[in-house]
This record gives structure tokens, sequence and C-alpha cells, in this order.
């Protein structure tokens, strides 16, 4: 199919597809790519020159001095930096037709090169592993138009990491492999060995990972496998630390904090105290309203009773002031 509709197919589709117009150069500008030029400035600039804005940028730059606030020093070198940075101002207007912004433009750059359009052209689904969050959808349907085959290894194997990836926004590291095998089927239509070929070219490629735990398999994709074996990793070595926070007759202690704090624990919470007493790493968990924060104020208190220093991390610094 692929070489039925041949390269003139595919470099006109894309031609006609890309969106060069003035609103795209807007959001281009207004990303702060050029010194100098803000959200303010931008607006300013296209309202100036409209459709024609390119053209001065690249053959008339001095012009861009009647725009009120742009001297015409600063605007020969807004022009000189503009020209410079036009292969990515090229990729950001050909991005536009995938959904990814100007933010992620000079990522895709980064990872791609001045090629990055032709290698795009060549395999749209690259852009999968290159912008996170990226729409498959919107990608998958530019492939199919450009003429590449539904059971393309580029798509298939682009499809199966695309849904590991969407496994992990729900927090899963992994999948089990048939549960991945019947996702990929549903979305893409394709036949169940090319899906399974794919995920072993995928393994040896070192791109995902399998593991085989309770005679079932597991994916990964390998950057999730990597992190989660390294904080694994981490969390033994803390284990077998020497425990330097040990308090003696910890039940009495809670006691008094219980007292102290005026809040009766539940048999969980005590349990769970206990366990931060007793081991280097105590991982704790439940939903809202089961008591987390609670543990928290009491194993700070028993804590400073004893002169010990407590350090508090937490992803927002909302959360920290919350238990300080």
């Amino acid at each position: 199919m692929h070489q039925e509709y041949g390269e003139q197919f595919k470099i006109d589709s894309f031609e006609k597809l890309m969106p060069e117009n003035a609103y795209a150069l807007e959001r281009y500008l207004a990303s702060g790519t050029i010194k100098g030029i803000g959200p303010a400035t931008a607006r300013k600039i296209i309202d100036k020159f409209g459709e024609e804005t390119l053209n001065i940028f690249k053959l008339e730059p001095l012009r861009l001095s009647e725009i009120k606030g742009i001297t015409k020093d600063r605007a020969y070198e807004i022009g000189e930096e503009f020209n410079e940075k036009w292969e990515v101002w090229q990729i950001v207007s050909f991005l536009e037709q995938f959904g990814i912004g100007a933010n992620n433009s000079k990522k895709v750059y980064d990872a791609l090169g001045v090629n990055a359009v032709e290698k795009i052209q060549e395999n749209p689904y690259i852009l999968v592993d290159i912008v996170y969050g990226v729409n498959f959808n919107s990608i998958d349907k530019i492939a199919m138009q450009i003429g590449i085959p539904m059971d393309s290894d580029y798509r298939i194997k682009s499809g199966i990491k695309y849904a590991l990836l969407v496994a992990s926004y729900n927090g899963n590291t992994c999948v089990l492999k048939d549960n991945l095998i019947q996702y990929v089927n549903s979305v893409l239509n394709v036949d169940f060995k090319s899906i399974e070929d794919n995920i072993i070219n995928l393994e040896v490629s070192s791109e995902i990972h399998i593991i085989e735990f309770d005679k079932q398999e597991y994916v990964f994709l390998e950057q999730l496998y990597k992190a989660e074996k390294n904080i694994a990793e981490k969390l033994i070595t803390l284990r077998d630390c020497n425990n330097a926070k040990f308090i003696k007759n910890f039940n009495s202690e809670i006691k008094k904090c219980e007292k102290k704090i005026d809040i009766e624990l539940s048999e969980k919470q005590f349990e769970a105290i206990n366990q931060v007493n007793e081991n280097n790493v105590t991982i704790i968990t439940g939903g809202p309203g089961t008591g987390k924060t609670t543990i928290i104020k009491f194993v700070i208190e028993i804590y400073k009773l004893h002169k010990k220093k407590v350090v508090l991390c937490a992803p927002t610094r909302k959360s920290c002031k919350t238990n300080e």
C-alpha cells in the first residue's frame, strides 16, 4: 500500500496538511522562542502584518520597528534570530496537524534534528516516543492518509508502546501481556500474531521489558521498568540499614501522644505507627479519610519528644505545610 501511493503522494499530502498560517505563527512567537517577543507583542505583529508576517520576518525584518516598542536595531536582531531558528519554525508549523504545540516543537527538533519533517513523514509514530501525552489517534489518522499500511511494524510497535503509556496514566507501570495484546488488537484492528511478533521485536531492541511473575507475563515500558527497579533497590538498601530511629517502650510513647493530641488511634493506625518505629521503610497506603495524616502527626510528635529531627518530603509544598 505504501509503495502503491508512492513518495510524491506522501509529500503532497503532507504539504496540504501543513497549516502555515498567521494563527500558527502567532502561537510560535508567543511561546517565547524569540527573545523579547511574548504573547502581547506576538498579537501586535500578527494584527499588523497578518498573512504577510512570515515574509516580514524572512525578507523585511526592519519593518518590525513599525510595532510600538521595537526599535530598528531590535527589529534586525529579531529577524536574525527568527531566521536562525527557521528549522524549528518549520517543525512548529508542520506539527500543528498533530495537535502538538510550539512548546514541544523544540523537543522534537532536538530529538530528530534538521531533517525532523522528513523523518516524521516516513514514520509519524515516532512522535509518540518524543512527546508525552500526544494523541495517538490523530497521528494514526494522518499516517493512514499518507498510505502507511495498517499492518506496518511502525504502527503496531507504536500502538503497543502507546497502550503501555496509557496504562501508566492510571498508575500502572506494567500490564499483563495477554491483556496488552487484546487491547492493541481492539485499537489497531490487526492480527494477534503481528502484535506478538512486534512485542518480541520491542523486547529485543530494549524498548519494553517482560518479566514472569506467578506464572504470568507482565510487560513494562523499558524506562518504567528501570525506574521501578531502581526504586525497589533503593528501598531494599534503606530497609537493610541500621535502624537509628528506633525508640524503646514505643507503645507507652504512643499512649502519651494520644493524650497530648487528644486522639485515640484505631487498631490499624496503632499497628502502622509501630511499623514505622520497627522498620527503616514503611509504606502506608489508603484512600481519603483512612487516617494517614493522623499517623504522620503522631510520628512527628513522638520523634520531636525524643529530640529527633523530622523531615517531610512531598510532591507539593502545600502537603508539607499541612503537617508542619
